[in-house]
């Protein structure tokens, strides 16, 4: 038996095509769309947050860490006309986690070193808008001179302020021996933590400096977060023991402080 082929019909022949490419794209698309679920499932959207860093409140002219109480008040009143949410130290873990959604406008206070006049000149401000802070403290400092005393601490963490560790001494750390950085770092966790029963593993490095054993320190102790004076807004994506803070310069005009605190670097 022999065949004899047929001139193929071309309506027929465009309309298989069609069919074709039509069970294509019904196989393919359901595909693609669940690799693509997958893949944001996996990677969240990044988290960026402003952490401002402040260190004195006061009235002395000349040092780019001593903040006049004015312009102190101007910047928390920006933060509530613009409708920011100062958090505490568990809503930005929390945060930072993806354990809850961020507010609009997220921001985290820190003041470093344990200035007297955080508790005489800033608390009364942040209250006057129920604003939270964070105080990282140099334990070695505290009733010393122009230092807060364990009073004035305890009256901060009263009114909603977490308090961390800043070391004893505020020493170059990079300088100092393992067990240097050990004792400084871990005996000012503990002091805090005895003398107010709460948890203080956050940290913030002495002039923003840090080395390789700094940070297996911090490991190894289980320090959930670590703050340095890179410049920029703290991410998700950062290393948790290296997030960025914005340090408040007072010789900079007050746009300079917006642009910081609006503009992600």
């Amino acid at each position: 038996m022999s065949f004899r082929l047929q001139k193929s019909n071309p309506r027929t022949a465009r309309f298989a095509r069609a069919l074709a490419c039509l069970l294509l794209v019904c196989l393919v698309a359901p595909a693609q769309s669940l690799a693509s679920g997958a893949t944001a499932e996996a990677k969240p959207h990044g988290i960026a947050i402003p952490v401002l860093n402040y260190h004195s409140i006061g009235a002395e002219h000349g040092n780019p860490y001593v903040l006049s109480p004015d312009t102190f008040a101007r910047q928390m009143d920006y933060l509530a006309a613009h409708h920011y949410t100062p958090l505490t130290l568990a809503q930005f873990a929390s945060v930072m986690g993806h354990e809850q959604p961020s507010p609009p406008h997220p921001v985290l206070l820190t003041f470093d070193d344990g200035y007297a006049s955080n508790a005489e000149v800033a608390l009364p401000i942040l209250q006057k808008h129920g604003y939270p802070a964070t105080l990282y403290v140099s334990t070695g400092l505290i009733s010393t001179p122009g230092y807060l005393t364990w009073p004035q601490i305890k009256q901060l963490s009263a009114a909603g302020w977490d308090v961390a560790s800043h070391t004893v001494t505020h020493p170059h750390l990079p300088k100092l021996s393992k067990k240097e950085q050990r004792e400084e770092i871990l005996a000012s966790r503990a002091l805090i933590e005895r003398n107010l029963a709460k948890p203080a593993d956050t940290f913030a490095y002495p002039f923003g400096e840090y080395n390789r054993t700094t940070l297996r320190i911090l490991r190894k102790a289980k320090f959930r977060y670590a703050f340095t004076t890179l410049d920029g807004w703290a991410t998700s994506e950062q290393p948790r023991l290296q997030l960025h803070r914005i340090v408040v310069d007072s010789q900079k005009p007050f746009e300079e402080w917006v642009e910081q605190l609006t503009q992600r670097e």
